[in-house]
């Protein structure tokens, strides 16, 4: 849960993020912009882990990318603790560069295959605290024995690991400068799902070791369950519910949440068929990430059920539901009942 004001790590206000439409079939023409990210508000505590979840396209690596300053913002504001990020000019200070730090997806490709691990983990040591030489490679071994692995295996290359391992020393490599926010840009899903639970226990311990918060992205609702305190749902450019992570997933009070648990997949044949049924009736037409996103109106009009006229002209406000969360859907602004369910929970799809 959100603390207080002044033990926040992270916080995103009113984020609007557009990229320069590309060049048209003819040389004169010139596509519209892509609105990425439209007024999304976000905040993190220390030692506490939102999820970010939302399929491809929706827009969360993006954020992910400008809380970094990877991007840079067509508005709003991001704060990671005393850094004004959106306010930096010029180059970024090496005191944030401290505090925040990124795994990424793939091992392979975010680890450098002509160095060793011990350089690998060593490098910021390096720059950001100095070390070098026998106190340097020290300080790593512990990092490594931090996360898992021996160290022996600071004389290797990463070629020489299966993915786990890798994704065991970028998390080393990103523990090294004591950071106070760690971005988890898809950290397991390119792994199998023993080794996923392996990396996901081990970032759980590391959050009580170190009180680190995580932004973490993903597109697997069951995954971002199991890890995070609170979860926030993208699709197409905006945030549609934010809440704890079993009131969302006991009591989705959004259709595209709703839509999202219904397409986990499960063992039990009997949950899967009525997952299955309730994926079809949540679904009338085709994914709308593709494209540009609406600026006014519900990104979700054009596959949404309970479609009505106003959510094609606004973008609704958001409303308290019952299971302690918000969320942006103009079925819960106008009151209705669905299905017998009060305001506040579509109801679950199942456990």
């Amino acid at each position: 849960m959100t603390g207080p004001a002044d033990d926040l790590v992270l916080e995103i206000d009113d984020l609007s993020i557009t990229f320069p439409g590309g060049r048209g079939f003819l040389p004169w023409q010139r596509l519209p912009d892509v609105r990425a990210v439209q007024h999304v508000s976000l905040s993190i505590a220390r030692g506490d882990t939102l999820g970010l979840v939302g399929e491809s396209g929706s827009g969360k690596t993006t954020i992910g990318r400008a809380v970094l300053r990877f991007i840079r913002p067509r508005s709003g504001r991001i704060r990671v603790g005393d850094f004004d990020v959106t306010g930096f000019e010029g180059s970024v200070p090496r005191s944030f560069r401290r505090a925040v730090q990124v795994v990424f997806q793939d091992p392979v490709g975010s680890l450098n295959p002509s160095m060793v691990v011990g350089d690998i983990v060593g490098e910021p040591l390096r720059i950001h605290a100095g070390l070098s030489g026998a106190a340097r490679q020290d300080r790593a071994g512990d990092l490594l024995e931090q996360v898992g692995l021996q160290r022996h295996h600071l004389n290797r290359y990463p070629h020489e690991f299966s993915g786990g391992q890798r994704q065991r020393i970028a998390v080393a490599r990103a523990l090294a400068t004591d950071p106070d926010l760690l971005v988890l840009d898809e950290p397991v899903s390119a792994l199998d799902v023993s080794t996923q639970s392996q990396v996901i226990n081990l970032l759980e311990r590391l959050q009580r070791e170190t009180s680190a918060a995580y932004l973490f992205i993903a597109h697997d609702l069951a995954v971002v369950r199991h890890v995070c305190n609170r979860i926030a749902v993208m699709y197409h450019s905006r945030i549609v519910e934010t809440g704890p992570s079993d009131g969302i997933c006991d009591a989705p009070a959004h259709p595209y949440t709703e839509l999202l648990l219904a397409s986990i997949p499960d063992p039990d044949p009997e949950v899967q068929t009525g997952r299955s049924a309730r994926r079809r009736a949540l679904t009338i037409g085709t994914a709308g990430s593709v494209g540009n996103a609406p600026e006014d109106g519900c990104p979700f009009a054009d596959r949404c059920p309970h479609v009505m006229d106003v959510c094609r002209e606004s973008f609704p406000e958001f409303t308290p539901t019952l299971a302690g969360g918000e969320v942006a859907c103009h079925l819960h602004t106008s009151g209705p009942m669905l299905g017998g369910a009060p305001v506040g929970t579509l109801g679950s799809v199942g456990a």
